[in-house]
């Protein structure tokens, strides 16, 4: 299975996940919230009937306590009349010393005027009831029957939450039993018979107001703690997406080292190998294989100390590898399958063993046959220039020691001629003796000057830290008689040291200053100006001057030897100094060039390494 497809199952695996815990933790927190509804609305049925009872309870008491009594006498007027059913009780009506009229209460009675009067204040509804009522108000309805028919086989209580005109109300009806002090009023019952019921019905307004605040309240809560799971789920399921694509990201560029490795160790022009310490060939690219001519088949498994030409070799590399862990280009000789030599380095390093022991060899060979024998063709070469070299050194100086016996005896005659016949022979033969003379001592300034070129790249100084302003300073003090008689000015910027030869970086500067002074307008006395930049690992010179220019088809070879752009007549000169500053310049590892238009001025550059 591809990574992608890894990854993409994951991801549908890791939402499948994240959809499955949201509606888990839903139904979890909604259930609990369910089951939180349902407690409160148990618990407010429970407080309603606990409610009830006290009522009851305190009903009863009243009861208990006004027929152990044998009930109340009270005064009788509008709001209580004596009670009919009454009648066969002698004592029902008194009257008192002063004349007032006072009349026997029995417990029912008096509870009946309770509820009756007092039902707004206490907000409970009371109703006394029996399947055998003496009045005809005491009359039970449906569920009250329902409820005195239960209490004759035994139950002791019944309950209904209902509405009465539209309100919450809780019915509850426990029997109303005959007891002793009840027999005075009830006479046609025996103590402990079942003579009724007492019911009440109980307003649940206020108790539902407190059920839904509290449900409301669990609503909030239930729906606070489902949202911070939900984000807690969400920032857990991101965190889960963020390792996952981490990780993904991890396998991919796992997945792309691996391939690189392989492209790498296929598609290397050089051989990769992985060998055992004993010498068995573990692995091999294509190119181990093309380089010996075996195929994968014959090499992998195959014992390298085969391929060494010298089997010494083999001991001496391992021995080598195993001292620092690691060797780079050690060259070795090989031999391949048709006894062809081949030179090789190998850059490799060890493979270390759980144990920490050397357990084999990694690493590549490189052929450097060709490259060797290239090495050793250009060293030939190199020998042979620098023979070569010599020898037209050697001939130079001999070519111009020669030739300056014959130039000097010739410079001699014809000076002897001009102080015999200066004068005598007519104006042509002063002419003629004046042009060999002058084409004797430019003959003499070419050898000279051609000697010096031959010796620059052999007989130079060795390189050191040389300040150019004491250079400069030396090739201005030269030139003094040449800038006094030009009238010239040399302006410069402050200069660097650099690393070089004073003597030819002296060259340079007063080449280059001369010509400068040599080339100047005629209607403008020389200015020149010296400067340095650097530019990083260089410095870049320059000399700038205000001369006649040079013409930009001419540029390409005024630093070619005994190239002149003038006649002898115009300016002095060989023709060789440019040629000589290029090559110290080559020297000194830098480059040169020139910039100029014809009537604007020349600046020469060149470049030297800090």
């Amino acid at each position: 299975m591809r990574i992608d497809d890894e990854f993409f199952r994951r991801t549908r695996t890791l939402k499948s996940f994240s959809y499955t815990l949201i509606a888990m933790w839903a139904a979890a927190v909604f259930g609990l919230l369910l089951w939180g509804i349902s407690k409160t609305t148990e618990a407010t049925r429970r407080v309603a009937v606990h409610v009830a009872q006290a009522h009851f309870d305190k009903d009863r008491a009243f009861r208990l306590w006004a027929s152990s009594h044998g009930g109340v006498y009270v005064p009788v007027d509008n709001r209580t009349s004596p009670n009919p059913h009454l009648k066969h009780v002698p004592e029902r009506d008194l009257q008192t010393p002063s004349g007032k009229e006072l009349t026997l209460v029995n417990p029912a009675y008096m509870l009946r005027l309770l509820h009756e009067e007092f039902a707004d204040l206490y907000g409970v509804a009371g109703h006394i009831t029996s399947l055998k009522p003496l009045r005809p108000e005491n009359q039970p309805d449906d569920w009250e029957k329902i409820a005195l028919l239960a209490f004759e086989r035994g139950e002791k209580e019944a309950a209904e939450f209902t509405d009465i005109n539209g309100q919450p109300y809780l019915r509850f009806i426990r029997p109303l039993h005959a007891e002793k002090d009840c027999l005075k009023c009830h006479g046609n019952y025996k103590e402990g018979d079942i003579r009724g019921g007492v019911g009440i019905a109980l307003p649940l307004k206020n108790l539902l107001e407190i059920q839904r605040s509290e449900i409301q309240t669990q609503i909030v809560s239930h729906g606070s703690i489902f949202l911070i799971g939900l984000v807690g789920i969400v920032l857990g399921v991101r965190r889960l997406e963020k390792r996952e694509d981490e990780r993904d990201q991890a396998q991919q560029a796992l997945g792309a080292s691996e391939r690189k490795y392989r492209l790498l160790f296929d598609d290397s022009r050089d051989g990769v190998f992985m060998s055992s310490r004993a010498g068995e060939l573990l692995e091999a690219n294509q190119s181990v294989f093309d380089m010996f001519g075996y195929t994968a088949e014959e090499m992998i498994g195959m014992d390298v100390h085969r391929l060494y030409v010298d089997g010494a070799d083999r001991a001496k590399y391992q021995g080598a590898v195993e001292k620092t862990g690691s060797v780079k280009d050690y060259e070795v000789r090989f031999r391949k399958r048709d006894g062809t030599l081949l030179d090789c380095l190998l850059t490799s390093n060890v493979r270390l063993g759980e144990d920490g022991s050397v357990v084999g060899y990694q690493g590549i060979i490189r052929d450097v046959t060709r490259q060797k024998k290239a090495e050793e063709a250009l060293e030939k070469q190199a020998s042979e220039l620098q023979r070569s070299n010599a020898d037209l050194e050697q001939f130079a100086f001999v070519a111009s020691h020669d030739l300056q016996e014959p130039l000097r005896n010739v410079t001699s005659c014809v000076q002897l001629l001009a102080k015999r016949y200066q004068g005598k022979l007519g104006s042509d033969a002063d002419q003629f003796m004046s042009y060999a003379l002058e084409s004797v001592t430019r003959m003499k300034d070419l050898i000279n000057d051609l000697l010096t070129y031959s010796r620059l790249g052999t007989k130079g100084k060795p390189f050191k830290p040389t300040n150019c302003e004491e250079v400069l300073n030396l090739v201005l003090a030269n030139l003094d008689s040449a800038i006094s008689r030009t009238e010239a000015v040399v302006t410069r910027d402050p200069l660097p040291t650099v690393t070089g030869d004073p003597t030819q970086l002296t060259q340079v500067f007063q080449n280059l200053i001369s010509n400068a002074i040599k080339f100047q307008r005629k209607d403008a006395a020389p200015v020149i100006h010296v400067s340095a930049a650097s530019n990083g690992d260089q410095w870049t010179f320059s000399v700038k001057d205000n001369g006649i220019g040079i013409e930009s088809q001419h540029l390409i070879r005024i630093f070619m030897i005994f190239q002149r752009l003038h006649t002898r007549t115009d300016y002095e000169g060989t023709g060789i100094g440019l040629a000589i500053v290029k090559k110290i310049v080559d020297r000194h590892g830098g480059r040169i060039w020139v910039e100029s238009e014809r009537g604007s001025g020349t600046t020469f550059y060149f470049t030297l390494p800090n």
